[in-house]
């Protein structure tokens, strides 16, 4: 376990703190949903850039799949348990693996323990984004969610740079040979 020290930590930072700023939100439910905490204002109008709110989703991101709770749950699993079993393919030994898999381990685990001891068993959100130049509400998300974005994003990120390292090593070993 201690070759995955770094992803255990990660995992666990972003598991503890859903856990608890979704406890505190569901705490002080009832008055978030008269009034949202501002935390960043600065735009004129009815909307804020950033507050804080209280919504509960059975759906994935953008309420998709709503449906389809059973289904989410059960892919969520199955997420978790393959990210373990192919653990050696995804390079998880590594130190971006372990971050980005432990941030996106995190948040799948965090929005599962709310499908599965929440009742009703819906994922709770909290976070507002307003984007205020385009007149855009960004869905309400949490702690899990962002951990689930972050890491994708990093892998993604990640991934290209890895194939272009790659591909210039290539080059650079073929023209050495000649």
């Amino acid at each position: 376990m201690s070759k995955y020290r770094k992803f255990w930590w990660v995992l666990t930072i972003v598991f503890g703190l859903d856990l608890l700023t979704k406890a505190w939100v569901v705490s002080i439910s009832d008055e978030l949903r008269d009034s949202p905490i501002t935390i960043i204002d600065g735009i004129s109008g009815r909307e804020s850039f950033f507050e804080i709110t209280y919504i509960t989703n059975p759906g994935a991101a953008w309420s998709m799949l709503s449906d389809y709770p059973e289904f989410l749950t059960a892919l969520a699993g199955i997420a978790l348990l393959a990210i373990f079993i192919y653990r050696k393919q995804l390079e998880l030994s590594s130190m971006p693996q372990q971050l980005i898999f432990g941030a996106i381990c995190g948040g799948i685990a965090g929005n599962l323990t709310d499908r599965l001891f929440r009742e009703p068993a819906e994922v709770v959100d909290f976070i507002d984004i307003y984007f205020p130049i385009v007149g855009y509400d960004y869905p309400i998300f949490n702690i899990a969610d962002s951990g689930i974005f972050l890491g994708a994003t990093f892998y993604f990120i990640w991934t290209i740079l890895d194939a272009r390292k790659e591909k210039l090593d290539n080059e650079f070993s073929s023209s050495h040979e000649s």
